[in-house]
């Protein structure tokens, strides 16, 4: 958009430079009747609309316009019209500058196009098809070989999407137009500095055939032009984008059509915000500067703050429309996120809040409205409530509706005069989603019951900048090098590698001045001056020497003299104008110690001030705004570090807005007091500390003024204490007899001095007590004191204990059928009695060890010393041996004819393994055979591990003979034969008969001899 500001009529604003409504005027009347909401057009200065529809009108001027007509509310779906504009002069020719053509470009195929003939109809010579944004900005004329002068135009629009065309309507007598060709000096763009100037050359152009160029006309974008030839030179004072055109007219009275488009960016200046340092110090001091440019963007988001102040009428049910229309979005982009909608701001004055419905309507037609009455007669701003008869304009103040906002409605907040600020609309502003950006959105103001008036003063729709493709902007580059920024001035001492930074040291007192340096990548170059004040430091007197006999508390007293007044600081005030033209007569006054000073800007986006204050001053803001415009204002207040004192932004509250006193900082006198040695000061941070003074010390005050640690200064005294002596206090020291050399000195307590002598029960060397050699009792400790101080003496008590004796440690096997064992007499040495044993594992023990019952292992047996003589302590290391197992006596008894058999596995019980037999035969192998060896006791032997005995155990055996049946006969014998004589001649056996016969048995056999007794147990051992 454009600045909507009043302009007046036409016609009178273009003076008779511009002949009736040639092109210059109709593109100026086709943009503002888009804006204006067809205020131009509907004027009667010159010009009327023209919206499209089949058929034809004959003009030379005014504006073509879609079906939406004035208003901007753009096209609607499913169009199709033939529309033909003819000349109203005979032997003209019409020309259209399409000032916008946004037409949608999504559904199916026809999408949204226009098709424009050379001609009074559709079989004319096809001029071209345009679609999307491709026909905004061209210029389309008939040819000088169309008799009729006319265009015809053929529009079609689908049904998915909708959008918005016009263009500024002229007529021209056909003629072959001059050609614009024009350059710059350093070529496009051309990165500048304000009040530079730009060399322009359009040389090049040329004209048809036969013609010559009779005018040339450049067109600085800046509200200026030049005729004055081909070659021009212009200064751009104002920061942002310029594009340059050259209009060229022959000397036929045929103008240029074409665009050269040269673009030329005004840098902005940057500020300097946080450039500073060490500004204030004393003489000999290194102060160091920091240096901070800040680049300050530059953006064409289109600003959107409506006119100057209209009347609201004040008849019942009326409605006051004022319209904005946009056109930078890209074709059919629609507000999808509410949040995308900073604010709708109204800058408003009016006597009566509830008379009032206040609505938005967006391009789509979507309705929200935002106040609904309410609220009776609070004011808005500052309305003259007495103008009902002759209404005068009362000062604006600036109401926003918020999405963000949490306070409530303008009627919720309604009261006296309602405060300039954010609300929250009526109905939810999620009632804009999907509204379509491009077009003319609708702020509508109707006035409900009768009396009260008020005016608008402004109107703007803040939507997120993000949204807006393909903006100009731009932001000056410095780079962080010492090309690009650097400082100058007198007795520099270092410079950092960026060279933002620098360290001074000044040579003498008084002001000396420092310039920090930027250059841009437009090569412009800016800079700021710091002032570094250099003033005579304080000094400061410790006082004279002091001389005391003996240790004691002295009182120090440091005197100060030149102490630094207080420092007069630099404040900076900033003012920031969005619009980039001033502040329309706003002002802010800053009032230093009841001083005011009045600041203001004439044009520009800001301007910096620089205010001196002194610590402590008093410092009073307040704001006066302008009849227009106070939306775009701002303004803050730096102190002297960079830190912000007080800011505002729009809506911005007139009057007083600060009251508050100037901080300096340095300056304030306070003395920071710093004494060496601290040892003995019961403060060393003041100026008259006490010190406890034990020994001749030199003490050191160093200070500096809070603020200036830079300029310290220092003095010394002298404390002499004469020549007394301490020998310290006395100690005593209990010592065991086997224990170290110690030192008697390090026994005294206090703060002894070294050097003394030693004496006592036995003679000392080196100052050493040995317990093991010398004699307890009390040592006493010397030092000679120098006249008049006496000599001083302490005593160490010594007291020697005699370390316990818990015997010579030993070691007893025992075997497992041993008897008890009393340890304590197995120790060696003479121990004492009365100690304690303790068990392998820690346990306490008795001290009568049971073999076979108590475990092996080291028994420790501990006699408790006095101290510091610690507990001493002897070990018995038991071991137990197990006796060995022959196993239980067993007996055998066997046959002759049997086969061999283990002696081992006869003995009962569990025998160990390994031992020897012995008996009536050698055995072999531990094997008895009945058949070869005789029978008999045979006796098992284990040998035992000492102390435990060999053991035995005896297997007897008994051998039996097998009986003897003779041998196998054959016998036959008759039935009456007497009885068998060999049967009765051996009546030990037994014979049966197969069949039947009666077997008789034979007695049993005798029992075995008993076996011969056990032989006796060897000693110690059992059998």
């Amino acid at each position: 958009m454009q600045d909507q500001r009043p302009i007046g009529s036409p016609c009178r604003l273009l003076g008779k430079a511009f002949r009736r409504c040639d092109p210059r005027y109709l593109g100026w009347l086709a943009r503002n009747a888009l804006l204006l909401g067809g205020w131009a057009l509907s004027s009667g200065v010159c010009a009327q609309a023209y919206v499209i529809f089949n058929g034809t009108d004959n003009t030379c001027v005014g504006a073509f316009l879609d079906s939406g007509g004035q208003g901007g509310s753009g096209y609607s779906n499913n169009e199709d019209y033939t529309y033909t504009i003819c000349p109203d002069n005979p032997g003209d020719a019409i020309s259209v500058n399409f000032i916008t053509a946004l037409m949608a470009a999504n559904g199916a195929v026809p999408i949204d196009n226009m098709t424009i003939y050379d001609g009074d109809n559709t079989g004319a010579p096809l001029i071209g098809n345009w679609t999307g944004n491709t026909l905004q900005g061209q210029v389309i004329s008939a040819s000088a070989g169309n008799v009729t002068g006319c265009l015809t135009f053929v529009w079609h629009s689908n049904n998915a999407g909708l959008g918005i065309f016009a263009g500024s309507i002229s007529c021209t007598t056909p003629c072959a137009r001059p050609t614009a060709v024009a350059s710059m000096v350093g070529g496009a763009p051309a990165k500048i500095c304000a009040g530079e100037a730009v060399n322009f050359n359009g040389n090049a152009s040329f004209a048809a055939p036969g013609f010559s160029i009779a005018q040339w006309l450049w067109d600085f974008d800046d509200g200026t032009t030049s005729s004055s030839g081909p070659v021009v030179s212009h200064v751009f004072n104002i920061p942002g984008e310029y594009v340059v055109q050259l209009y060229l007219e022959d000397n036929n009275g045929c103008a240029s059509t074409n665009l050269v488009d040269l673009q030329v960016l005004v840098g902005t200046e940057p500020t300097f915000t946080g450039t500073g340092g060490d500004q204030y110090g004393c003489l000999g001091e290194t102060l160091c500067l920091d240096g901070q440019v800040n680049a300050v963007t530059w953006s064409a988001t289109p600003d959107a703050n409506y006119g100057a102040g209209v009347l609201l009428p004040d008849n019942v049910g009326s409605c006051f429309i004022s319209e904005l229309t946009f056109s930078q979005f890209a074709p059919g982009q629609t507000l999808n996120n509410i949040n995308d909608l900073n604010a709708i701001c109204f800058d408003i004055e009016h006597s009566f809040l509830g008379d009032l419905i206040i609505s938005i309507i967006s391009p789509s037609g979507e309705t929200v409205i935002l106040h609904q009455q309410g609220g009776a007669g609070t004011f808005l701003g500052i309305p003259d409530d007495l103008d009902d008869a002759n209404p005068n304009p009362g000062t604006c103040w600036s109401y926003c509706i918020d999405p963000l906002a949490t306070n409530g409605t303008m009627a919720a907040n309604a009261g006296v005069t309602l405060p300039a600020g954010s609300y929250e609309s009526v109905d939810p502003l999620t009632g804009l989603l999907g509204s379509s950006l491009n077009g003319t959105w609708t702020l509508q103001i109707c006035d409900m019951w009768a009396l009260d008036n008020g005016f608008l003063c402004g109107f703007s729709l803040d939507f997120d900048p993000s949204l807006f493709p393909g903006l100009t902007e731009f932001t000056p580059v410095y780079g962080n090098a010492c090309d690009s920024t650097w400082w100058t001035g007198p007795n520099i001492t270092s410079t950092s590698g960026d060279c933002d930074q620098i360290c001074v040291t000044p040579p003498g007192v008084g002001n000396f001045n420092y310039v920090y340096h930027a250059t841009d990548n437009f090569g412009c170059i800016y800079d700021t001056t710091v002032t570094v004040t250099i003033i005579p430091g304080p000094t400061v007197d410790a006082g004279a020497d002091q001389t005391i006999c003996t240790p004691g508390d002295v009182q120090l007293n440091a005197v100060v003299n030149g102490i630094i007044p207080p420092a007069p600081c630099i404040y900076t005030l900033n003012l920031f104008d969005t619009f980039g033209d001033g502040w329309d007569g706003a002002t802010v006054t800053v009032t230093v110690n009841g001083v005011p000073t009045v600041y203001g800007m004439a044009n520009g986006t800001n301007i910096s001030y620089t205010i001196n204050v002194l610590d402590g001053q008093s410092i009073q803001i307040s704001y006066q705004p302008s009849l227009l415009f106070n939306a775009e204002h701002a303004y803050e207040l730096l102190d002297g570090q960079g830190s912000t004192v007080f800011s505002d932004t729009p809506p911005m509250a007139s009057g007083v807005t600060f009251n508050g006193s100037a901080d300096c900082a340095p300056g304030n006198g306070t003395i920071i007091y710093a004494w060496t040695p601290t040892t003995g000061l019961n403060n060393a941070g003041i100026a008259d500390p006490i010190a406890t003074v034990a020994t001749t010390t030199v003490y050191t005050v160093t200070i500096y003024q809070d603020g200036y640690a830079g300029c310290p200064a220092t003095s010394t005294v002298t404390i002499t204490v004469g020549s007394t002596v301490d020998a310290g206090t006395p100690g005593g020291i209990t010592l065991c007899g086997t224990d170290a050399a110690v030192s008697l000195f390090a026994q005294l307590g206090g703060t002894p001095d070294a050097g003394g002598t030693w004496s006592g029960p036995s003679p000392i060397v080196g100052g050493m007590f040995d317990p093991g050699t010398m004699s307890a009792g009390v040592y006493t400790y010397t030092i000679t004191g120098t006249a008049p101080c006496p000599d001083a003496t302490s005593t160490v008590t010594t007291t020697i204990n005699t370390p316990p004796d818990p015997g010579v440690n030993a070691t007893l096997t025992v075997c497992s059928t041993d008897g008890a064992v009393d340890l304590f007499a197995q120790l060696g040495g003479t121990p004492n009695a009365g100690g304690t044993w303790t068990a392998p594992g820690g346990g306490a023990f008795g001290a009568t060890f049971t073999p076979g019952t108590d475990a092996d292992g080291v028994y420790t047996y501990t006699v408790n010393g006095v101290a510091p003589c610690p507990s001493e302590t002897a070990t018995v290391t038991m071991t137990t041996n197990t006796p060995p197992d022959p196993g239980v006596d067993g007996a055998i008894t066997l046959c002759s004819t049997d086969a061999a058999v283990s002696l081992f596995t006869q003995l009962g019980g569990t025998p160990d393994a390994g031992g020897t037999w012995s008996g009536p035969s050698p055995v072999v192998g531990g094997i008895f055979d009945p058949s070869s060896m005789i029978a008999g006791a045979y006796v098992y032997t284990i040998t035992g591990t000492a102390p435990c005995p060999n053991e035995v155990a005896t297997v007897t055996t008994t051998i039996n003979t097998p009986p003897d049946p003779g041998v196998n006969a054959t016998l036959t014998v008759c039935s009456t034969d007497g009885g068998d004589s060999a049967h009765s001649a051996n009546p030990t056996l037994v014979w049966s008969a197969r069949w039947g016969a009666l077997c008789i048995p034979h007695p049993p056999p005798p029992p075995p001899p008993p076996p011969p007794p056990p032989p006796p147990p060897p000693p110690g051992g059992r059998a």
